[in-house]
């Protein structure tokens, strides 16, 4: 792992990093927010290899061969060496986050959020991923928000959140924004469970599956009764067979688009700045990797943390879930 020793470091003002980011064109500035034109960072500029994680949202093994080609694919546009590997869940990603041997992290939003409160907000969102959304009214558009839903076997006799009381459930994990926060958030919102109660009030038992895939298959067997997770699982991870034996019973959001992150305090503005130039570059220069490494996403485009991880936040309040470190 690489590491981050003081010397070479440099102290600079963020003033001048959010002019850096303006004159670029791109919308790293917006990082900093939430930050005094008089507060200092520092900056290790000694950085050789650039480390990045890829939180898996499923089996990361059909993914992992595409992860040197890009590799490759960052190393040329930034100019530097960059390591990419697939860390087995959020919270040893976190922690290597906060270490510093991890520079920058594609991860689920909530996930992003702990990082950031972990690390003196240090942590912070630059980048969202863009996904097809369709609002409350009908209407599809690219949005950096998505619904989370319940999902139950299409020859299930449960028809509505209310008819599940009693029944088993597969989450994602404790972590998970789309497959466990907001689907909480949802029975605390009706009245369910208390704010700040155990989802096992309601259902009869509740299993940490691993990933949205995994918590389907589980529902397709018959393991669990219900399933939680993001809308474009079903599309992602099933075939339209398997896709024909799922049926969404509540939805519930919007919910922040999964995030890119970095160590603001480690990787450069220059260097950030190209990254982001890179990650917006794949759609048209390396599409393919975006489904081949990258969990299937169609593009990612520059984001303020604070605006982004707004309904986070408020999930977060309602529920009441307790933080996680």
């Amino acid at each position: 792992m690489v590491d981050n020793p003081k010397n070479g470091r440099i102290r600079i003002v963020v003033l001048s990093v959010i002019a850096i980011a303006a004159a670029s064109g791109f919308g790293v500035g917006m990082v900093f927010s939430d930050a005094s034109s008089s507060q200092i960072r520092e900056v290790d500029e000694s950085l050789t290899e650039l480390v990045v994680a890829v939180v898996p949202q499923g089996d990361a093994s059909s993914f992992e061969s595409q992860g040197e080609i890009l590799e490759d694919y960052f190393a040329s546009k930034i100019g530097m060496n960059v390591r990419l590997f697939y860390p087995t869940d959020d919270t040893t990603t976190i922690a290597s986050i906060g270490a510093g041997t991890t520079h920058v992290a594609f991860m689920s939003s909530r996930p992003a959020q702990l990082a950031y409160e972990l690390n003196e907000g240090k942590a912070l969102v630059f980048m969202a991923e863009l996904r097809p959304f369709q609002a409350e009214g009908g209407t599809e558009k690219l949005d950096t928000s998505y619904w989370s839903e319940y999902w139950v076997r299409a020859d299930s006799d449960i028809t509505a959140l209310e008819d599940a009381r009693g029944n088993s459930v597969a989450f994602s994990g404790p972590l998970s924004t789309g497959g466990y926060l907001f689907p909480v958030a949802k029975l605390v919102e009706d009245g369910m469970i208390s704010s700040g109660g155990d989802p096992k009030e309601f259902f009869s038992n509740v299993v940490f599956s691993g990933g949205y895939q995994q918590s389907l298959m589980a529902l397709l067997r018959g393991d669990v009764d219900v399933a939680a997770g993001d809308d474009w699982a079903v599309y992602t991870f099933l075939t339209p067979e398997e896709q024909s034996q799922i049926r969404v019973i509540e939805r519930q959001g919007p919910v922040p688009t999964h995030s890119v992150i970095y160590r603001s305090d480690i990787v450069s503005p220059d260097l950030i700045t190209k990254f982001e130039k890179a990650m917006i570059d794949i759609k048209t220069e390396r599409p393919e990797l975006l489904d081949a490494a990258l969990f299937g996403a169609n593009e990612f485009v520059p984001a303020n943390h604070h605006s982004h991880l707004d309904t986070l936040e408020a999930a977060l309040e309602l529920s009441r879930i307790p933080a996680i470190s």
